[in-house]
């Protein structure tokens, strides 16, 4: 599984090339190549230099690779597209662990042919180190319940902690597993490997954290600017996503159309947690005026989340979306038929990754919509619902194959 989804992400990445797609730098390459010009780890955004833009994971992975091979961005795609395909593997342990091999098989399958992944394994972006990652602490959190013990707690820990530094959502999904396991008789055995587990967590994030409050004076934990990341869910104008509604191609921040009076009050700070205090207080006035409508356009951020919002694939070419769009049809089907085979055919001891599996993506869906939801943004926990989409396709099959040989002379 892990050669097949590499040789399909070399393809798209591959292709990419050939139709001039990549590369193509977000923010994350710039900060690299700061970090490695002797700058710092710096973005400027807003008329401001900002410490913590984003999560500090993927910025030093480009480092990495930027140091070994002399800034070569083939090999940097290449390396993403080797992260990209783990993802196979581990979707199929977790798979094999919740039900039985067969599934997991199916799920990895879905996971090599999926569009989405495989495309933005050749895009310069952190997702697919944060659908990897997520994955991870599914995985180790369902090992640990079931071997509570020291080394599982340790794996638990550190995977956690460097997903927190990638994709903080994931916090959601963490709170609500401890909840789980507190107030589930069968899981309490597991309590204590999982506090030892969240020490490790806190180990591994604690030096970003340090850094971040000696460079800017307060408590950051992974980025500067979660109040603007609120706000641009939470306004007047807001639509649900981080792009201007109005521009076809996707491409201009919401922020250029704002009034005049509140850019000139964030341009005028030259301070990133100034600027970010300005945007959580306008975000917060605007809910406290309307909380009704906040729960209203959470929901419709999380019916984005799981479905297509309006201003989905804008920056794709028609026939990329379409054929990410027949194949989310296709394993939400499938995951369907999952459900219905767990209710049929159960597998035995098939609860614990059955609920991590609903409850992971389902926490951080949740997490993400408070804020705005991208499309990408469900591709970060799209392995998991596969998990059942491959419970379905194997089920499937099954009953097919016994039909068949049924029916023979």
């Amino acid at each position: 599984m892990f050669v097949a989804a590499l040789v399909v992400r070399l393809t798209a990445l591959e292709l990419a090339m050939l139709t001039g797609r990549f590369p193509v730098f977000w923010e994350y390459e710039v900060i690299a190549r700061n970090l490695l010009s002797g700058v710092g780890f710096v973005y400027q955004s807003m008329n401001t230099v900002r410490w913590a833009y984003v999560e500090p994971v993927y910025p030093f992975l480009v480092a990495a690779v930027y140091v070994a091979t002399g800034f070569n961005t083939t090999v940097l795609g290449v390396v993403q597209c080797i992260i990209a395909a783990l993802l196979a593997p581990v979707i199929y342990e977790f798979g094999r662990r919740t039900f039985d091999s067969r599934t997991g098989f199916a799920a990895a399958a879905l996971i090599v042919v999926d569009p989405a992944l495989a495309g933005y394994a050749a895009n310069l972006h952190p997702l697919t180190i944060d659908a990897l990652l997520i994955a991870l602490v599914g995985l180790t959190l369902l090992r640990l319940v079931r071997r509570p013990q020291m080394s599982t707690a340790l794996v638990f820990g550190i995977a956690t902690g460097v997903c927190i530094l990638s994709r903080p959502t994931v916090i959601a999904f963490v709170i609500s597993a401890a909840m789980w396991l507190v107030f589930r008789r069968p899981q309490r055995d597991a309590v204590r490997p999982f506090a030892l587990g969240l020490a490790i967590a806190a180990l591994v994030i604690a030096p970003w954290v340090a850094r971040n409050y000696a460079r800017l004076g307060t408590f950051v934990l992974t980025r500067s600017h979660v109040g603007f990341g609120f706000w641009l869910g939470n306004h007047p104008g807001a639509v649900g996503g981080e792009g201007d509604p109005s521009d076809p191609s996707g491409a201009r921040s919401i922020f250029e159309i704002v009034p005049p009076a509140l850019q000139e009050r964030v341009m005028s700070q030259t301070n990133e947690i100034d600027q970010d205090r300005i945007f959580r207080t306008e975000a917060i006035r605007y809910v406290d005026g309307a909380p009704v409508a906040f729960v209203g356009r959470t929901i419709r951020k999380l019916y984005y989340f799981w479905w297509f919002p309006p201003y989905f694939g804008k920056l794709y070419a028609s026939w990329q979306t379409a054929s990410y769009r027949v194949f989310y049809l296709v394993i939400l089907g499938l995951a369907l038929l999952g459900i219905v085979a767990i209710r049929r055919d159960p597998v035995r001891g098939q609860g614990d990754g059955v609920f991590i599996a609903i409850l992971l993506p389902a926490a951080i869906s949740v997490a993400q919509a408070m804020f705005y939801v991208q499309g990408r943004h469900r591709l970060a926990v799209e392995a998991m619902l596969i998990v059942f989409s491959g419970r379905g396709l194997d089920w499937t099959i099954r009953r097919v194959t016994h039909t068949i040989n049924a029916d023979r002379p």
